[in-house]
């Protein structure tokens, strides 16, 4: 007979340790819960503080809750996934093949989202990035200095991202962003009520200027020989290529429901 895995008892085990998990569990705890956090990756940030722990300290947001879930005897379980909720108030997770069990009385999901894909030819090159996903890339390591990029898509993600991207070296080709120029009107007309976004909107466009901004455009194709090498722009009756090593596109985002699913939310 198999051995049963190992069972940790919790009042609250909260998956994903991004800034929603480091919260939830930081406050639990300090409230006197015995609190278990759970992530997939080595060190808490999720994707919007991703890198490591020293890395993290550096972020003044970030060490401000990792030291509230170290003060708290936060029990932290990186590089762990739950592959199953075979049991009402109970967890299987792994880790580097092996298998253990949480037990607890609250569950709090924190997991998150990831970026729409749509595909259009061409979409499946090396070379054609999520935009999300090329600046996790960058930030675990990733060198671009000097690569050719394209941002496309839609949404504020695209300024961030290509902030970032720069930063970090590349050679910024355009941002393609699909949304008409009336709209991008009417979103920034609505944040005057919010200050801090606002302000935050207008250090990206800082960041970003001199980058080539198209708007009611959009990426029709992807080509290249074993690799990406241009990408063909529409922006309705117009279409035009541009020389690009790499592409990072995003559509917005959608939650990842699977675990809640999985334990039949």
């Amino acid at each position: 007979m198999s051995e049963s895995p190992e069972v940790d008892v919790f009042d609250i085990a909260v998956v994903g340790a991004g800034p929603g998990g480091m919260a939830a569990a930081a406050t639990a705890a300090e409230a006197g819960a015995r609190v278990c956090l759970i992530d997939d990756n080595a060190s808490p940030g999720g994707q919007i503080w991703r890198g490591s722990v020293t890395q993290q300290r550096m972020n003044p947001a970030s060490a401000a809750w990792i030291r509230r879930i170290e003060r708290g005897h936060v029990v932290v379980r990186p590089g762990c996934r739950v592959v199953d909720t075979h049991a009402p108030t109970r967890l299987r997770i792994e880790h580097e093949g092996q298998s253990s069990e949480i037990s607890y009385s609250s569950l709090v999901l924190a997991t998150g989202a990831r970026e729409l894909f749509l595909p259009f030819p061409g979409w499946t090159l090396p070379g054609v990035y999520g935009a999300g996903g090329l600046q996790a890339f960058v930030k675990s390591g990733l060198d671009i200095r000097g690569r050719r990029v394209v941002v496309a898509g839609t949404g504020p993600l695209l300024l961030a991202v290509s902030a970032s991207l720069r930063r970090s070296g590349a050679k910024l080709m355009a941002i393609v962003e699909q949304a008409p120029l009336s709209r991008l009107a009417e979103f920034s007309v609505s944040l005057l009520s919010q200050p801090g976004k606002l302000m935050e909107g207008a250090a990206y466009g800082m960041r970003t200027l001199g980058i080539p901004y198209k708007t009611g455009s959009w990426v029709t194709s992807a080509s290249g020989d074993g690799h990406l090498r241009s990408v063909t722009i529409s922006s309705g009756a117009d279409s035009f290529e541009i020389q690009a090593d790499m592409l990072a596109i995003g559509f917005h985002l959608i939650p990842n429901t699977e675990l809640a699913q999985t334990a039949g939310l």
